[in-house]
């Protein structure tokens, strides 16, 4: 009559859920002393509401089963064994969230005849979606949102795959019921399907990693016959996926003997991977000392995630004079360029000004695009340095300081060395580019003074573009305004189509 040793355990994925969300979980069932049949095995939703009633003293208790699913049935249990057994359960669409005087409880009962049916309950908090960091929706409701999932036209199905790709980048947790079917495309397709299911998946299980997802990565990365972009995708999800489990996969790809995965990895580390995990450091340091010069390029961009660490700043300094390769030197100007933020700006500038006679100009422009991002406080040793590069031999360097200019609206003290070259450097590119630039360094009322009179003698739609580029800075003076307009009415459609949308 009673359960002869049989046991029911009942575990959920989450403690709380939403309306319209999934729960999930698991039912583990122990069998009894002897052998016994499972008739049914069902879990139900259970809505409670408790109200005091005036002048009574028990009160008005109203329950109701808002769900029930049967999970299994006709299951023989043997003496001693252990089954588990797995279910999602749909909230209803229009519940109240849990408060004082309600409740929501899932309940799972074996219906095995000759014994006490076993039961397990577990409360359930109900949120609003929005306070819900647990959501998921139910599988039909993904697949209605995005029914090309399952269609058999490859350019629908790219569509579909790529638009879930971009919804992940926010809702990944909420979208995660469609894995398996992301998952079969993953192995079932090829070609651009198959690229388009890996990108999208591993968004998907992106900070949601199981170790079945892991097992599934490996396996697509096995797969015989994988294109170099298709790869590339397999490296994107790893490094997405390597603070969840997947570092030692990226370790073994960060020494494959192509130079150009390597590469890859280094490059993802940066900007697919978390900012900081266990083992990203070390990661990033092995990489930067590849023989490779490209991989070592992108592994000190990846150093840029360690800004805050005195350590390596200091080494990505010392590589800046020691790398053969103009673009790793390159590089490590760039990784120190917001050093100053971490109380390393006199590292930086010691960086900058040694290099500013660099024999590769790759180097001394990548020094000249920092200088937007250098703080006022350093003015002085920027002035020399603006000084030099403005009378650089090569023409791309000074190109690059011209282009800056527009980025140093808080180095207005720099305006006598834009304007000289604006009027005085011998390429009409870098001159055009000091003029659309210089505009930043300069209060409003000045910039629509001076740019007003070169209005008055321009004459080609070339004449124009850089003094519209020039007033864009200051777009929200009434004065600046006006003088766009003015260019909104000129004869040449391109930039008067230009200085129309500058104005909305």
């Amino acid at each position: 009559m009673f359960g002869g040793g049989t046991k029911l355990d009942l575990v959920l994925d989450a403690p709380t859920a939403s309306p319209g969300s999934v729960v999930s979980g698991r039912i583990d069932l122990g069998g009894g002393k002897k052998p016994l049949q499972l008739k049914e095995l069902n879990v139900r939703f259970l809505y409670v509401r408790v109200e005091t009633r005036p002048g009574q003293t028990l009160p008005n208790i109203e329950a109701k089963e808002l769900t029930r699913l049967v999970i299994a049935a006709g299951v023989p249990v043997a003496p001693g064994s252990q089954q588990q057994f797995t279910f999602r359960l749909t909230v209803p669409a229009s519940l109240p969230p849990t408060a004082h005087n309600v409740s929501f409880q899932i309940v799972a009962t074996a219906d095995i005849p000759g014994i006490k049916d076993p039961t397990a309950k577990v409360d359930v908090k109900v949120v609003e979606a929005s306070k819900d960091k647990t959501r998921r929706l139910p599988l039909p409701e993904v697949l209605a949102r995005f029914p090309d999932l399952q269609s058999h036209d490859e350019e629908a199905l790219k569509k579909a795959l790529y638009e879930l790709h971009l919804a992940c980048y926010s809702e990944s947790g909420e979208l995660l019921r469609v894995e398996p079917l992301v998952g079969q495309l993953m192995f079932q397709r090829t070609g651009e399907v198959r690229m388009k299911a890996i990108e999208a998946w591993g968004n998907l299980v992106d900070k949601h990693v199981e170790p079945q997802h892991l097992q599934a990565l490996y396996a697509v990365a096995n797969t015989p016959g994988l294109d170099e972009d298709t790869f590339e995708q397999v490296i994107i999800a790893a490094t997405k996926l390597a603070d969840d489990g997947a570092l030692a996969f990226v370790q073994q790809l960060a020494a494959h003997p192509t130079a150009s995965v390597r590469q890859k990895v280094a490059s993802n580390l940066r900007f697919n991977a978390a900012e900081k995990f266990n083992g990203k450091r070390e990661l990033v340091v092995q990489l930067a000392q590849d023989a490779a010069p490209e991989v070592r390029k992108a592994a000190v961009g990846a150093m840029s995630c360690f800004r805050d660490d005195q350590q390596l700043m200091y080494w990505v300094a010392n590589l800046s004079d020691q790398d053969a390769s103009a673009d790793v030197r390159a590089e490590c100007i760039a990784s120190l360029s917001l050093a100053h933020y971490h109380g390393m700006g006199e590292l930086a500038l010691a960086v900058y000004e040694k290099h500013v006679p660099d024999p590769d100009p790759t180097v001394r422009q990548s020094i000249a695009r920092q200088l937007g991002s250098q703080p006022p406080a350093s003015l002085q040793r920027l002035w020399g340095i603006a000084q030099s590069l403005a009378q650089d031999p090569d023409e791309q360097v000074r190109r690059a300081l011209a282009f800056e200019f527009n980025n140093m609206e808080k180095l207005p003290q720099l305006l006598p060395i834009a304007q000289h070259m604006a009027q005085h450097d011998v390429s009409m590119d870098v001159r055009k580019d000091a003029l659309s630039g210089m505009a930043a360094l300069m209060p409003p009322q000045q910039a629509a003074t001076f740019y007003g009179q070169l209005m008055t003698q321009a004459r080609t739609e070339q004449d124009l573009w850089p003094l519209l580029n020039g007033l864009r800075h200051h777009r929200e003076s009434a004065d600046v305004k006006r003088l766009i307009s003015q260019i909104g009415q000129c004869p040449f459609p391109n930039v008067a189509d230009a200085a129309r949308s500058a104005l909305t």
